[in-house]
């Protein structure tokens, strides 16, 4: 259409001729217009109108009317063939352009709106802040800014999707727990902890909240240091009390050994009716305790045997063991009768070695740590799997049951010092979760602490390698609380009965021999201390980890543990403050075990593949 526009300008005249007549091209043009038919202009297309030039000169023929416009038809007009039509041809084949001619008019069309939505034609529109900001710059879970450092920086999993860490690490919680497998939100593809991966980009919109995070850890290492200070400063006047109450008691016989040199001797008129002074001169009627070897049986060929546990309640002693049965390859338990000590029937329960054992004697439950990813209960009557709690993907190296109203409580250690809560009831959720924040050295005891006057709401406490905890309820909370007491340990033991806890502590650069240490949980300016009963020091090298036990006799504390060096078993009298005996042990025990019985009070030790049982016996001494 253009090029006929050109070749109908190029034909106007630009200057008049001299003898007034008019060109001929012009004559043509204007018989050939009036001939064509009357055009009507429609909304569609707009017409194009030929004005001839206002340049002319003053003799030429009057010029046309704007008004009287020239509609020309794409499709009837014809292309002139006029001799100027033709030079432009050629200098427009020949890639000439000619400045002086007058440019055309450019045809304009529009495009209805109609017509854009059926051809599909894409419409431009402009960018706005919204669009920049939610176009991949914030986490699609929680739909905030990511962060360069902290619990919401970013990173993503092995299908490449980005995520801030703690929305990732809660969706994949939640996913296993309503479908039983984690996966990717977006994708769906499978995923796990281990596939999350931090990102370190340069240019990504992500919020700088490294000073925050900066101060929120010198915030959390000052909140430890004051609990250190509180917790030193309970425990110093813990031991200025325990000073000042020596002290009197000391400055009280004293002052009766002067009345009786004042008398003249220890005649009977120097002491009072109710025989304070003859109960001081006399010796004390002290019980005597002695171990005798009753039996020692093999449990099992294979060595592995670690942990062993006795339940009153069932009649039952339960020593950890291999499976000594190549179809089913792994570790287990081994049920054995306390009544004559003869080993009973083999449970298999895990494929790696069982670390702890727990007892819930009201629900008959049996639970196993084996340094597997998951917790294990078993059912003691049916002696069938009940449940399975899984810990974050971490290996699970100690368990424990809670009492009296948290009876359905489930407590897990992992390798990184972390501590999960279940419910027994509901196996698939998790009710609490705790991690230290300064060690993170792998759990190995956990035992429950009763309700009682010190503490109303009880709690438990929790061992580690290298640090030991005490976690209290309150509102249904637990504050956790470091005691006074310094590792590295080798295992815990609670006795709820006489509400004392037995620590087997190594050899250290500060104690050059390993420790064996008795003491009771107190409260003093409400914070949590261990009240130190008795200090018993065993030997220079510890290179394998055993247990120790504690027996309540009455009012008195028997303390047995192992000696590494000199292979010896060792019984320690807590309220005569010394070594009582000892017997030779040609094997390392691993684990001691009190065993009460109608038919007397045993001690269980477990080696490697036997176990050993002794007998104790009680005189009284006038």
């Amino acid at each position: 259409m253009q090029e006929v526009i050109q070749n109908e300008l190029a034909d106007l005249p630009t200057d008049g001729p001299a003898d007034g007549a008019e060109p001929p091209d012009v004559e043509e043009e204007a018989q050939a217009i009036e001939d064509e038919p009357e055009v009507v202009e429609s909304d569609e297309e707009e017409p194009i109108a030929v004005v001839a030039d206002e340049e002319s000169n003053a003799d030429a023929p009057e010029p046309v009317n704007p008004a009287d416009e020239l509609v020309i038809e794409p499709e009837t007009e014809e292309p002139t063939t006029s001799h100027r039509a033709q030079q432009l041809q050629q200098q427009h084949a020949e890639g000439a352009i000619d400045l002086s001619s007058p440019s055309p008019p450019k045809k304009r069309k529009r495009r209805s709106e109609i017509a854009g939505q059926v051809t599909g034609t894409p419409v431009a529109r402009a960018p706005t802040n919204d669009d920049d900001e939610d176009n991949g710059m914030t986490c699609p879970i929680c739909l905030e800014s990511w962060e360069m450092s902290g619990a919401h920086r970013l990173v993503s999993l092995k299908c490449g999707h980005l995520f801030g860490e703690a929305c990732i690490r809660r969706w994949l919680i939640e996913s296993q727990r309503q479908s039983s497998e984690k996966m990717c939100p977006q994708c769906k593809t499978k995923a796990s902890n281990r596939d999350i991966r931090c990102l370190y980009a340069k240019r990504l919109r992500a919020i700088d909240r490294t000073e925050e995070h900066d101060m929120r850890r010198e915030l959390d290492a000052e909140r430890r240091r004051c609990q250190e200070l509180t917790t030193e400063l309970a425990t110093v006047k813990m031991a200025h009390s325990l000073t000042n109450s020596k002290l009197k008691s000391l400055q009280l016989d004293y002052d009766r050994l002067q009345q009786m040199v004042r008398a003249g001797g220890a005649g009977r008129g120097c002491f009072n009716e109710d025989g304070q002074l003859k109960s001081m001169i006399n010796p004390l009627s002290l019980a005597s305790h002695r171990l005798y070897m009753e039996k020692n049986f093999e449990i099992t060929r294979e060595p592995g045997c670690r942990v062993l546990l006795y339940s009153a309640a069932h009649s039952t002693l339960i020593a950890s063991q291999k499976s000594a049965q190549n179809l089913f390859p792994g570790f287990g338990v081994r049920f054995i009768d306390p009544l004559n000590f003869k080993p009973l029937h083999f449970m298999h329960t895990s494929a790696q070695m069982v670390r702890d054992i727990a007892f819930s004697e009201s629900q008959h439950l049996l639970t196993l740590a084996s340094r597997e990813v998951r917790l294990k209960t078993f059912d003691i009557r049916t002696r069938l799997c009940a449940a399975s709690f899984s810990a974050n993907e971490r290996q699970v190296w100690a368990c424990g049951f809670d009492r009296n109203e948290r009876e359905h409580f489930l407590y897990a250690g992992d390798l990184r010092g972390g501590i999960c809560v279940f419910d027994v009831r509901f196996p698939e959720t998790v009710l609490s979760e705790f991690q230290s924040d300064d060690n993170f050295s792998p759990v190995i005891n956990i035992a429950a602490v009763p309700a009682g006057k010190i503490f109303p709401n009880g709690g438990f406490l929790v061992c580690q390698l290298s640090v030991v905890k005490f976690y209290e309820y309150a509102n249904d909370t637990a504050v956790a609380t470091r005691l006074n007491v310094d590792g590295p340990f080798l295992s815990m033991q609670y006795d709820a009965v006489q509400d004392t806890v037995l620590f087997s502590v190594r050899s250290n650069a500060q104690y050059a021999k390993s420790r064996f240490i008795l003491g009771k949980l107190d409260k003093i300016d409400s914070t949590p201390v261990l009240q130190v009963k008795a200090t018993i020091f065993g030997s220079p090298a510890t290179p394998v980890m055993t247990r120790a036990t504690q027996l309540g006799m009455g009012e008195n504390t028997l303390v047995v543990g192992y000696l590494q060096d000199n292979k010896q078993l060792m019984m320690y009298d807590v309220r005569r403050e010394e070594r009582v005996q000892t017997m030779p042990v040609n094997e390392v025990i691993f684990d001691i075990c009190p065993v009460n019985t109608s038919t007397g009070n045993y001690l269980a030790g477990l080696t490697d593949n036997k176990c050993r049982i002794y007998k104790i016996n009680s005189s009284s001494k006038n």
